[in-house]
């Protein structure tokens, strides 16, 4: 039996690939959370960008990325910046 998170990710990365999916209606459905969900939900964005950058320099080692990757990648040093000179009291980032 998968957890919750594997069941929410396989749902996920089953979803985009549908032609309909429309990821603005996702985003705006989250965005009207309770701030507290808001915040566990950014934590999940940012360890999502954390292993996609990671993903990345393993894929430009064998000369393969995508602008997803490339957009991942230079976010995640965006987060580390911010991380570092901002105290976060209820966001835990990777």
């Amino acid at each position: 039996m998968n957890s919750k998170e594997i069941k929410i990710g396989e749902l996920m990365a089953n979803s985009v690939e549908d032609h309909w999916f429309n990821p603005a209606s996702l985003a705006h459905y989250l965005a009207q959370q309770p701030l507290w969900t808001i915040d566990r939900i950014m934590e999940v964005v940012a360890w999502i960008i954390e292993k996609q950058a990671r993903r990345a320099e393993d894929e430009i080692k064998h000369g393969r990325t995508s602008h997803g990757l490339t957009l991942a990648y230079n976010l995640d040093k965006q987060i580390d910046k911010y991380k570092a000179s901002n105290q976060l009291d209820n966001l835990k980032l990777p």
